[in-house]
């Protein structure tokens, strides 16, 4: 039983076929998806998804290649539609400084509204930082002071900034892109970080696992990864599966499991 933490199902990549992709998540064990907004028209989009979808749940966010398209009145748009329609988190929300249209300023402005939003709400949040832990780090501590859930969704950093996001309180997120051939370095945080700190994602339609390199990604291939990642952690499966779910449906306040 597995929970893909970090989806984007309303995203065109799945416009042909949605229903039986999400079927097949189903037939592959997934409990639950969370289905992750990246700016006003996605946050809706994850919405609608997930009111037809029990097993569905959406988040509102705001990612930094966006942060230079939402106004004042933007933000409070965005604000109103968390409070009334109720994601199961902030995010995803972030710096990204490999490559963005949106400058660092405008970025580092756009991440201190939300981290603000999700405080207000207290809602956790899911961070994507890209080239730029140093400056996401300084402004998760200066704006949250260690009063809030995050996790660092497809982690890409070395042990050192492990080390300091777990300081923080934080949780980490894995996608498939451990399995590629040239992700050695990674791999090896990812077989040490606490498996009580660590969740699972597929980030699809993007990153999918090496054995689908170059296709598109879906919430089915988690379980690639979960096979991968307990195979290189020495642990059996279903324990990794277990103890990852726990971590996912407490983060997300997700219905339990009998």
């Amino acid at each position: 039983m597995l929970v893909d933490t970090h989806c984007h199902l309303h995203f065109d990549a799945f416009d042909a076929d949605r229903e039986k992709v999400i079927e097949r998540a189903r037939e592959f064990g997934l409990k639950y998806l969370v289905n992750v907004g990246t700016d006003s028209a996605t946050n809706q989009a994850a919405f609608e998804l997930a009111k037809s979808h029990e097993d569905i749940f959406h988040t509102a966010g705001l990612h930094p290649h966006h942060s230079h398209e939402i106004s004042d009145e933007g933000f409070k748009g965005l604000r109103e539609f968390v409070i009334q329609n109720k994601p199961v988190a902030i995010g995803e929300i972030g710096l990204d400084y490999f490559k963005s249209v949106a400058d660092v300023e405008t970025q580092k402005t756009a991440f201190t509204k939300m981290l603000r939003l999700a405080l207000e709400v207290n809602l956790p949040v899911i961070v994507h930082s890209r080239n730029a832990f140093k400056d996401t780090l300084k402004i998760i501590k200066e704006e949250t002071k260690g009063r809030i859930k995050g996790v660092m969704h497809c982690f890409s950093y070395d042990e050192e900034s492990l080390k300091e996001l777990l300081d923080l309180g934080f949780l980490v997120s894995f996608t498939c892109n451990l399995t590629f051939k040239n992700t050695a370095l990674l791999l090896e945080v990812a077989k040490k970080a606490p498996l009580e700190r660590l969740m699972l994602e597929t980030d699809s339609p993007y990153l999918a696992p090496q054995i689908y390199r170059g296709k598109r990604n879906e919430p089915s291939c988690l379980v690639h990864l979960a096979q991968f990642l307990a195979e290189q952690r020495g642990i059996d499966q279903e324990k990794l599966e277990r103890i990852t779910t726990e971590t996912a449906i407490n983060f997300f306040n997700l219905p339990g499991i009998a």
